[in-house]
């Protein structure tokens, strides 16, 4: 395959993504929406779109067809490999406890589900989307406790760790819910009644377009500050070495499917996950340096997560 018919087909998939986005943005600019309903979008997304195209996608196939112990292997090892990395790489970064702890999240929280899943779906089908369902609700705790556990230990002494609250959050995670109900209905073969099942494929059908315009409607420019040097170091970690490391592993440590490696690395580049922002915030970090990451991180992930889809054609 020749690199620009290559190019032209990795466009194909990355430009439609990208573009909805820009309308988000747009969206929110002339004010045809305002801040409650950027935040309705989301909500939206992630309790309803989301939750529905995660079940439906799991329940299609038997879990034998979709659940790889190597792929759990590759994402939990590359992880912890990152995690500890960045967290000494912070010692090394001369700024307040605040910015390093900002510094760390925003390096690993990737959006996986609201960028990383349209991503998949454009670019690998259907079964891939099974996948990476799954490989996201693996994450979802560890993201949680990583980075509670981060901040609370860059901002010592002024937010008290609730496990309670951690746990529920667990429980009653939607994206969490309806990925154990498929995996149920998947392992034991269960089908939905026919009127169920289009309902739902109607309501996953909004998913991906609801999520990528809340994403661009989320944007505000005023955001981006003038710290560039340590967002770039971040986008790099975000975009760059954290899929590097998974690539790494899944190719020539586990030696994992091919196809299945370049799910989990499409995972991995996604930019910084919104969530990352909304927790920083609560918990009293940096969140203006995270909220300039989230910007920046999407932004360029325009060009990384074509680079990466085009690397996949010749490696």
């Amino acid at each position: 395959m020749s690199f620009l018919k290559a190019l032209i087909e990795v466009l194909q998939i990355t430009a439609p993504i990208f573009i909805v986005i820009a309308i988000g943005f747009l969206i929110r600019k002339i004010n045809l929406i305002n801040d409650k309903g950027v935040e309705l979008l989301n909500r939206l997304a992630y309790n309803i779109g989301l939750p529905a195209l995660f079940f439906l996608n799991i329940t299609e196939y038997r879990l034998s067809e979709i659940f790889d112990l190597d792929i759990i292997k590759v994402i939990y090892c590359a992880y912890g490999i990152s995690f500890v990395m960045l967290f000494l790489l912070s010692f090394f970064i001369k700024r307040s406890r605040r910015t390093r702890g900002a510094f760390i999240a925003a390096s690993f929280r990737s959006n996986m589900a609201f960028m990383g899943l349209p991503i998949i779906w454009a670019a690998y089908g259907s079964l891939a989307l099974g996948r990476a369902s799954l490989v996201i609700a693996f994450l979802v705790p560890v993201n949680i406790i990583a980075t509670v556990l981060i901040f609370k230990f860059f901002n010592r002494g002024e937010e008290r760790l609730n496990p309670k609250k951690i746990i529920i959050g667990f429980a009653t995670d939607p994206i969490i819910i309806a990925t154990m109900l498929g995996l149920f209905f998947s392992y034991f073969g269960l089908g939905l009644p026919g009127f169920i099942h289009s309902s739902m494929d109607i309501m996953s059908g909004m998913a991906v377009a609801v999520a990528l315009l809340s994403i661009g409607a989320s944007f505000k420019l005023s955001h981006l500050k003038d710290d560039y040097k340590i967002v770039s170091y971040m986008s790099f970690n975000k975009l760059i070495f954290m899929p590097s490391i998974v690539f790494l592993l899944a190719t020539y440590v586990f030696k994992i499917d091919i196809f299945d490696r370049n799910v989990i690395v499409v995972l991995f580049a996604a930019p910084l996950a919104v969530a990352a922002y909304i927790m920083a915030k609560e918990l009293r970090s940096n969140h203006s340096l995270i909220a300039s990451a989230l910007i920046f991180t999407t932004i360029i992930s325009a060009l990384t997560l074509s680079g990466w889809l085009l690397v996949f054609k010749f490696i």
